[in-house]
């Protein structure tokens, strides 16, 4: 019996593995449609600046459809290689519009304090070449959570580094589906046209 559940589950791993290793395989097939570069990250407090940028960074390269590395320098090798490739490059920047911390009591029946972050930023995306604002994404993110305070530096770090993620994931996101969805806004018009015009 014990023999019978451990093959079950040798079974069951294996197929698990295969599936993992096949969608690992799917993704590296996608060939990449866009061309980011990421090129300025706005924000009051510049101490976040790289922080934001490494977080934008390992966003958009999560994302199969999406590349960071044309193996070009100049914008004009860049837009030869974008024609030559079939894909859209953009210039994309980010603005953190705020992000405010806030110290609180402890929650009823604990002792160590809590602290609060909320984050509210932007990314926009303007193509290469023309330097048109073709998109944009907002992303906001709240986090409240216990912290010690023999740690507070790194909790405080942790907590911003949490929430920003979030709000980057979120606006970027939201910017996908603009840049894949570019007219949904222009369709829904020309309906709203076409049914006018029935009457």
């Amino acid at each position: 019996m014990l023999n019978a559940r451990l093959n079950l589950l040798a079974i069951a791993l294996g197929l698990m593995t295969s599936w993992v290793t096949s969608s690992a395989a799917r993704a590296a097939d996608v060939k990449p449609k866009y061309y980011f570069k990421i090129s300025n990250i706005i924000c009051q407090d510049s101490n976040l600046i790289p922080m934001a940028k490494e977080l934008l960074e390992k966003e958009v390269a999560s994302r199969p459809e999406f590349t960071m590395d044309l193996g070009a320098d100049s914008e004009d090798a860049q837009i030869a290689e974008l024609r030559k490739q079939g894909m859209q490059g953009f210039q994309v920047s980010m603005r953190i519009e705020s992000l405010k911390k806030e110290i609180k009591p402890p929650a009823p029946g604990n002792r160590d304090r809590q602290l609060s972050v909320d984050v509210k930023l932007a990314v926009f995306g303007h193509t290469i070449p023309g330097n048109k604002l073709l998109f944009t994404g907002d992303g906001d993110a709240s986090l409240t959570g216990e912290f010690s305070e023999r740690l507070k530096d790194k909790e405080d770090e942790r907590f911003t580094r949490t929430a920003l993620e979030s709000a980057i994931k979120q606006a970027v996101s939201t910017a996908v589906v603009k840049l894949t969805s570019p007219n949904l806004e222009d369709r829904g018009s020309r309906k709203k046209k076409h049914a006018k015009a029935k009457h």
